[in-house]
């Protein structure tokens, strides 16, 4: 009766409505599912420990609530333990599910498109041709980025990557090279080989000898640059009067006074906005649709020489 009140007279509706407030009754959501087909629930595979995951599940868990539906967390914590996760999934009635990971393989995407489940990949552009993608413009921001490098006036620069095989990683260098190759200015390519702070701050001391002390440094995350920054403070090189080093991502950690790093904002509102439009079309033109948002710099202290203004912006 619950469902379809309309077919019962509008005093029997009251009757029935008040005996289930005083008896407590709380219609069943399993129930309901069955009759509906649907069961108002978007799974998310992520990462366990990621500070940008926890911003985008923030969003994307507001968004469900608004909407009056709920998120399923599928985390993993490692890349042996993504086959645990996936089998998980599938034990679960779900609407849709939003997979957000860029170490999750082309095999790991391909068996992910299950009949009567709406799947979106969050940020990870090697899933193009296979599945929904909604990422940010990876490859304009990092060009973005070495553009404002360029008018700090640079002469080498290196790119510390998080891991080579990332489609976002690759597309993050394959846009400051480019841009930094314009103007002449080499850009070699180094893997920290984790998405972490621990993996920034492990390979700053590769940069601490006076060889390798370029320019500017262009981080393949907002993680792996903070690292950078806390492992060259504590070698004694001084960031931004010595070298130069952007982020990519828009941390929280990013804005705070002790780092002011130059970045590359993901409006993660607009990316999860869009992917729920995917998930929640009627349509199947969306099979394999590729939504890419843009990002926005935002420029800190990281990227100042000595006696610049400190004031932050978009350049």
């Amino acid at each position: 009766m619950f469902s379809s009140a309309e077919t019962v007279s509008p005093a029997a509706e009251a009757k029935v409505r008040e005996a289930a407030e005083r008896l407590g009754y709380v219609p069943n959501a399993i129930a309901g599912s069955l009759r509906s087909n649907r069961t108002g629930i978007i799974g998310a595979v992520v990462p366990a420990h990621s500070e940008y995951w926890q911003g985008v599940l923030t969003s994307l868990s507001h968004r469900l609530v608004d909407q009056g539906k709920q998120l399923l967390l599928f985390s993993f914590a490692d890349t042996d333990h993504v086959e645990a996760a996936l089998e998980s999934v599938q034990r679960y009635w779900l609407d849709g599910l939003v997979r957000a990971s860029s170490t999750l393989t082309r095999d790991h995407l391909a068996r992910m498109n299950q009949p009567n489940q709406r799947v979106v990949v969050f940020n990870q552009p090697a899933a193009e041709g296979l599945l929904p993608v909604v990422t940010v413009d990876n490859e304009a921001g990092a060009h973005d980025l070495a553009a404002h490098l360029i008018d700090q006036e640079v002469q080498t620069t290196v790119f510390v990557g998080t891991m080579a095989t990332a489609s976002t990683d690759q597309l993050r260098y394959r846009g400051a090279s480019t841009a930094l190759a314009a103007r002449g200015i080499a850009c070699p390519y180094v893997e920290s080989g984790a998405f972490s702070y621990d993996a920034g701050y492990k390979i700053a001391a590769h940069f601490l000898n006076g060889a390798e002390r370029p320019d500017a440094i262009m981080a393949g995350n907002d993680a792996v640059a903070l690292g950078l920054i806390d492992g060259r403070r504590n070698g004694g090189v001084d960031v931004s009067g010595d070298v130069l080093v952007t982020g990519f991502d828009g941390l929280p950690q990013a804005s705070w006074a002790g780092y002011d790093l130059t970045t590359l904002v993901q409006p993660h509102d607009v990316l999860v906005e869009q992917t729920l439009d995917l998930i929640f079309r009627e349509s199947d033109d969306s099979a394999h649709a590729v939504r890419v948002v843009p990002g926005t710099v935002r420029v800190g202290t990281t990227t100042r020489r000595c006696g610049q203004s400190t004031a932050s912006g978009t350049p």
